[in-house]
């Protein structure tokens, strides 16, 4: 997901620039330190979230988000407490307020994780309802067509991934990261720089580990909040 950063505040990039930086599906497209320079990269390129400051130089984040009704989602970021109100009857993602730890950026993030999933999927099933998820991966020679919904994990191994299934392995000539790219919006989720499992098929989740098809597979420091942070959204 695109990303801006709107703050009139160094300080307040380099923090949010450091928790970006540890959510692999996030990507930091531009920072911003006025509205002005805002609009000027909503013009030029997709944007999927804002994180906006309240307190800009000449147009306030509350009059921006007034005065455009089109935005992509919010999520406030702000030292002041006496906007949350209004920011959230302007449809925003999250209201946070400053100093907020990474475990409160994340769980505003996956509020918006989420939507974007539910826009992704509803617009898959509009475009052809009859189609069923799939992807096409070369493996022996081959381009072998995989239904998502059978894969249960992926891992790596040196230059190459194998992708499981109920039952078969493919090895395949492929990245982690572009295999990410290709499920990002599928319920998969990376747990360690070596493997990616299906949410689908998890059975369990222990502190540094998960079980999956009755497999023990390691979950790293990098990646566990992630994790943590779509469980919770099911208790």
């Amino acid at each position: 997901m695109n990303c801006i950063i709107v703050d009139d505040e160094e300080l307040a990039h380099n923090i949010i620039v450091e928790y970006i930086s540890r959510i692999p599906f996030l990507k930091l497209v531009a920072n911003c330190y006025n509205v002005q320079e805002a609009m000027e990269q909503l013009r030029g390129q997709q944007v999927d979230i804002i994180f906006l400051d309240i307190n800009l130089p000449k147009i306030s984040g509350i009059e921006f988000l007034r005065s455009s009704p089109r935005l992509p989602q919010v999520i406030i970021t702000t030292a002041y407490d006496n906007c949350a109100v209004t920011g959230f009857e302007m449809d925003v993602i999250d209201y946070l307020l400053k100093p907020f730890s990474f475990e409160r950026f994340l769980k505003a993030v996956y509020k918006s994780y989420g939507l974007q999933q539910q826009k992704e999927l509803q617009k898959s099933v509009s475009e052809n309802s009859l189609k069923e998820n799939f992807i096409f991966v070369r493996s022996n020679n081959e381009d072998v067509k995989l239904k998502l919904r059978e894969i249960i994990r992926i891992n790596a191994l040196k230059d190459y991934i194998i992708i499981h299934t109920p039952d078969r392995k493919l090895i395949v000539h492929q990245t982690m990261k572009s295999i990410s790219e290709k499920l990002q919006y599928d319920n998969f989720i990376r747990v360690h720089n070596s493997h990616i499992i299906s949410l689908q098929h998890l059975q369990s989740v222990g502190k540094n580990s998960v079980t999956i098809a009755g497999e023990r597979i390691p979950v790293s420091e990098k990646y566990r909040p992630l994790l943590s942070a779509i469980i919770d959204q099911y208790k």
